[in-house]
């Protein structure tokens, strides 16, 4: 299982100032009052997303429970997943001559989270920055997707992109950002430098302060009819063409 779960309002309570790692919070519709507000508190703090679920959800989410055993209508997902800090991936990689970082913003279907981690970990990538909210969690969903994936590689969570962003420019990072429009094509730029890539959100892609924050702007082009591509697909024609930039010529040729 690639996450554990805690039961119970005080349980959940106590996790949260812990700090442990909890992915998501589930509320049963219908539960209110005792230290409910608190828990909302702590987790809007922590960035820990929230979700209200209906009775039968709940009962699928509980189903390990004995029957002497009270959910008190409140459920935290616990990944297993240990998260970086963005500091020690950026340290991590400094030994690299082209180290190259995945920014992922508000990535929110757990498939195609574990399927960009997955090319992530296929291709090298140094390490994966998400944000804490509107962000799916790796759950068991996700590591499946990922084949694993997920557990090779460096993933660190934030709580604001735009910070992370100017410290990785503090770093030496340059920054590029997929956008559909733009019209610089994927093919022209040139990753052979310490990189970070950032991919936006299933339909509303890279937030405009995002975007803005970049150095540049790059698209894939489009040879057919179709004019998008799924985030992850899109995110493996990336990473490839990264690694194909920083790879020998030879590898490239046996391939």
């Amino acid at each position: 299982m690639a996450e554990d779960r805690i039961v119970g309002r005080n349980a959940v309570a106590e996790a949260l100032k812990s700090g442990a790692n909890i992915s998501k919070i589930y509320v049963l519709y219908s539960a209110h009052g005792g230290n409910l507000n608190e828990i909302y508190t702590l987790a809007k703090r922590q960035g820990v997303p929230i979700a209200r679920v209906d009775s039968k959800q709940f009962a699928e989410l509980t189903s390990h429970l004995s029957a002497d055993e009270s959910a008190q209508g409140i459920v935290a997902a616990v990944s297993k997943i240990r998260f970086e800090t963005i500091e020690s991936i950026v340290e991590s990689a400094s030994g690299k001559k082209h180290p190259f970082i995945l920014i992922l913003d508000r990535i929110q279907d757990t498939q195609n989270f574990g399927a960009i981690l997955r090319t992530a970990a296929f291709f090298g990538a140094d390490g994966v920055i998400v944000q804490r909210e509107e962000q799916a969690p790796i759950n068991e969903t996700t590591v499946k997707t990922s084949a694993g994936g997920a557990f090779h590689l460096k993933i660190a969570r934030e709580t604001n992109l735009h910070q992370a962003i100017t410290f990785l420019k503090e770093k030496g990072y340059w920054i590029a950002t997929s956008a559909g429009k733009s019209p610089l094509a994927i093919t022209d730029v040139d990753f052979n430098m310490p990189t970070a890539v950032i991919v936006g959100n299933e339909g509303s892609g890279v937030k405009r302060l995002l975007r803005e924050k970049s150095d540049i702007t790059f698209s894939i082009p489009q040879i057919g009819k179709i004019d998008s591509l799924n985030v992850s697909v899109a995110t493996g024609i990336i990473c490839y063409e990264v690694w194909r930039q920083h790879a020998p010529s030879g590898v490239i040729e046996s391939q």
